[in-house]
């Protein structure tokens, strides 16, 4: 089994199913010096508590992915939690209240590689000054995403969450650029005025790059045990 680390819990937590239609959902978050969170399933709060994509958990019943659960926790003292003191403690109420017990392991998953296209880099070097920012967002017309003083490594980070796979930096860039990037995802349905290119596309014309498909070790958490909570 995964050896926790000692850890801070909530002073109190209330764990109710979620009733009616789920038309909103948030994963747990800081919200005015306690943590909640609206219509979150179990595989929500583990993903979220252990800072993972939800290709890198395995196992679990199937109400993992179906049941939702309104949470309310008060952290100990007055001051408000930072984020990973929020995710340690929610680690501590996953295994006290939905007795959860977890173990890693190292698989050899599909993942892409991130290499630089035959023509070379469409990349600008950082400049001296440069503070280290960057964002993804959606837009109407698809997904935009800016860096100011991003490395190759964090690219490949982002891409993982629309990729559909995990990818790994193979570039063998190690400086810091400021670059922009635009595409579609592949799960939206293209408005009418949207011209954008797919990810794939964007990539290597926007940045010179491109994702090889290869396979590659990958940890993985793998839930051994799960229970439904009981609510107070």
């Amino acid at each position: 089994m995964y050896a926790q680390a000692p850890q801070s819990s909530f002073e109190v937590a209330s764990i109710k199913q979620h009733v009616g239609e789920v038309t909103f959902s948030s994963d747990p978050m800081v919200r005015g010096g306690r943590v909640a969170a609206t219509a979150s399933t179990l595989m929500d709060m583990i993903t979220n508590a252990y800072s993972l994509r939800y290709d890198q958990v395995s196992g679990g019943p199937g109400w993992a992915t179906s049941d939702h659960y309104d949470i309310d926790a008060k952290p100990p003292g007055d001051a408000a939690p930072t984020a990973d003191q929020a995710r340690q403690m929610m680690q501590t109420l996953l295994a006290e209240r939905f007795h959860l017990k977890v173990h890693r392991e190292s698989r050899e998953v599909p993942i892409y590689a991130l290499v630089v296209a035959k023509n070379g880099p469409k990349l600008k070097a950082s400049a001296p000054d440069a503070a280290p920012g960057g964002f993804v967002r959606a837009t109407d017309k698809g997904q935009h995403m800016e860096a100011t003083k991003g490395t190759m490594e964090r690219l490949a980070s982002q891409l993982s969450h629309t990729a559909g796979r995990p990818v790994i930096d193979k570039t063998g860039l190690t400086g810091t650029y400021a670059y922009t990037l635009d595409w579609f995802p592949s799960d939206r349905i293209p408005s009418p005025d949207s011209n954008l290119p797919s990810m794939f596309d964007a990539l290597q014309d926007q940045l010179g790059l491109r994702l090889e498909s290869t396979k590659g070790p990958q940890e993985i958490l793998v839930i051994d045990r799960a229970e439904k909570p009981s609510e107070n």
